[in-house]
Order: structure tokens, then sequence, then C-alpha cells
């Protein structure tokens, strides 16, 4: 087995995809760099083929037998979440119920990419609308549902923190943080367990990075 000897971290000043990757690697108090991209340098470095699929976060990784770049935020996730111990590995019906979950996630990512990139501000209003409206209750409906059947422990998956937690506490952070114009910041008080869950999670990262310190 390849023994890891460094690790880089490659992304823009603020969470996004990033913070539950930052989250987990701390938390497992996983030693790596926070290379933080500039998002005014961003256009011209994946010009330049920087990034391996044009996309952050990149993760560089230095083993003893040589260097990897990866990309796509989940994989990376994963990867964060089995050197912490925040992924099941031993459990594949845990790991199975982990990996849903962070494709949950990337759901709502792809339902709010279109409006994020819409130049036209009435049109991104319009778009904003039927998300808050439609889209985003029917996501926060299944998203109830997912903790429902897991037990309403105050977990995604079993009775422990795990990668998915992370993943689907910094998505609801950003959704309901006021950035996004004409999505509520109240859009989930209608939800009890995602309001218990978040609570949870909130306290259970708080004190998990506060013991790594």
């Amino acid at each position: 087995m390849e023994h890891i000897k460094s690790l880089r971290l490659r992304y823009f000043p603020f969470p996004g995809r990033a913070g539950p990757i930052r989250d987990a690697l701390n938390i497992g108090k996983v030693a790596f760099e926070d290379d933080f991209v500039p998002p005014e340098q961003f256009r011209e470095r994946r010009a330049t083929g920087e990034f391996p699929f044009g996309g952050l976060p990149v993760l560089d990784v230095e083993t003893t037998t040589g260097k990897v770049c990866a990309a796509q935020s989940n994989a990376i996730l994963r990867f964060a979440g089995r050197l912490s111990g925040l992924y099941p590995v031993e459990d594949l019906v845990q790991a199975l119920k982990v990996d849903e979950a962070l494709d949950v996630g990337e759901d709502i990512n792809q339902l709010l990419g279109p409006s994020i990139h819409e130049q036209d501000e009435q049109k991104k209003m319009a778009m904003r609308k039927e998300l808050a409206e439609a889209a985003l209750p029917e996501w926060a409906a299944y998203f109830e549902r997912l903790l429902v059947n897991n037990g309403s422990t105050g977990f995604i998956v079993g009775k422990n923190l795990t990668v998915a937690d992370l993943k689907l506490y910094w998505i609801i952070d950003w959704l309901t943080s006021g950035m996004l114009d004409g999505i509520p910041t109240n859009l989930f008080n209608p939800y009890t367990n995602i309001l218990a869950w978040r609570k949870n999670i909130t306290n259970e990262r708080e004190s998990r990075l506060a013991a790594v310190e």
C-alpha cells in the first residue's frame, strides 16, 4: 500500500464544494495544504490545462511512488472520508447510503447552476422563484424522508457523523445564507427533521473541529 506523503487541496477561498473536504481532513487530523485559487485567476489558469476537468476542487496527492492529481468533489470527499474515518469502509450498505446522499447534494448544485450563470437579472429572479416555490421544497421533502428513514438519529447515515452530513451541511448553509437572491433564508423552516439534523451537525462539527485545535 502506498504511503501518502503530502496533500494539497486547490479551491477558491470560500467553502463551496471544498467546505466538507476541508472539514473531513481537519476532523481526521489529516495534514494538508489549503491552496486558495483567487477567483480572478481561475479562467486564465483553467485555460492552461492546470485543472484536470476544467474545474475545482483539485487534490494533489504525493505518495512514496509518485504524484497524483485528482478532481471531482465527491471523489475527493470520499477519499478524505476514508483518511479521516468519516466514510464507512467496512459496511457496504452504509457506504452505499453515504454515496447516495453525496449525489443528492450534487443534484442540488445542478439545480442551482443555471440561475447562478444567468446574466439577465429578470430571468435569474424568475428561475429563483421557481426554485424556491417548487424544486427546492420538493428536494427538501426527499431529504426529510431520508432522515426519517434513518430513524431521525440526527445523522444522514447510521448514528455517527459521515462525509454525507458534511456535504449536505454546507449546501444547506449556502441555501440559507442570503447570498442567493430570491431564495428565502427560512426555506427549510417547515421541515422539522432537517432543522433538528442541522442543529445536531452544527454542534457535532464544531465540537469535532474544536477538539483538533
